[in-house]
């Protein structure tokens, strides 16, 4: 039997309707503003908007939780929104040395890292500045809220500008928390939080799985290793813990524990039941 022959062209890429590129530059580099803008007119006071840190891994994954749920958001609660992703170049889900220029203000407590940390001044800037201009140009937007999205190590820095900025945002969701990155700086500033205006939401979320091992890792060769340095960094008591001091501090708190979820698959699911919390009742 003859080989069938390689196709000369590959077909046209699968895209994401209703969603736009664009280019931005900054002193940390080229940055991607991916956004979703609904269909729909905007309310009298415009859309509210999502920044979604590390988009390059979920920003089509919100965009769809966002969609979906604005089709009957009376039953959902979660109301048309702007969902503005903010991504690198490249098609990694995660750029491991920008992630951690941007996400952080100096490097771990725990360990060094092969990469520079400390641009989370520079970062916060630019979220507000041009990457916020841009989305008011591409739409009517609601400037009283604006929701800070972050995961992970993205999730530490959505805890530490709530924590030393609280008014750039108007709500925060941090998923998985890195708070291990800097326990100490985050406690300091939350210790201080104080909300002379508007009251912002915060939600917090992490897998069950996140300080241990699942199931199917316990006859790893790794299991051990795995174990200690989840055990060591303490993913779910500190995002419990972090939630106690944020509702502290009088924000209107919602922290969840999803049962047999890890780093990884949580991300979806604390999505979706943060986007309730954050967007409705407003």
């Amino acid at each position: 039997m003859a080989a069938r022959p390689c196709v000369a062209e590959a077909p046209p890429p699968v895209t994401l309707p209703g969603t736009e590129e664009h280019i931005l530059q900054a002193p940390a580099g080229e940055y991607r503003l991916w956004l979703s803008i609904p269909q729909a007119p905007p309310p009298p006071g415009g859309f509210p908007v999502l920044y979604l840190l590390d988009a390059n891994a979920s920003f089509a994954t919100l965009t769809e939780i966002a969609r979906q749920g604005a089709v009957r958001a009376g039953a959902t609660g979660i109301g048309a929104a702007v969902v503005a992703g903010i991504a690198y170049p490249g098609e990694a889900p995660y750029h491991r040395a920008r992630r951690g220029l941007d996400y952080t203000p100096g490097p771990p407590a725990e360990e060094a890292v092969p990469y520079p940390t400390g641009g989370r001044d520079a970062f916060l800037a630019f979220l507000r500045g041009p990457v916020a201009a841009r989305v008011a140009e591409r739409c009517a937007v609601d400037a009283g809220r604006r929701v800070l999205i972050g995961h992970s190590l993205a999730g530490f820095f959505t805890l530490d500008v709530l924590a030393r900025d609280p008014g750039a945002f108007s709500d925060y969701v941090a998923i998985s928390p890195s708070v291990w990155w800097n326990r100490a700086r985050l406690e300091e500033g939350l210790a201080a939080l104080r909300f002379p205006g508007r009251v912002p939401r915060v939600a917090l979320g992490v897998g069950e799985w996140e300080q241990g091992l699942t199931p199917w890792e316990a006859a790893s060769p790794e299991a051990a290793r795995t174990a200690e340095r989840r055990g060591r960094r303490a993913m779910v008591d500190g995002a419990r813990q972090m939630a106690e001091r944020v509702a502290a501090s009088g924000a209107e708190t919602r922290f969840w524990c999803f049962p047999e979820e890890n780093h990884g698959s949580v991300l979806p699911v604390a999505l979706g039941r943060a986007l309730r919390f954050v967007l409705s009742g407003h």
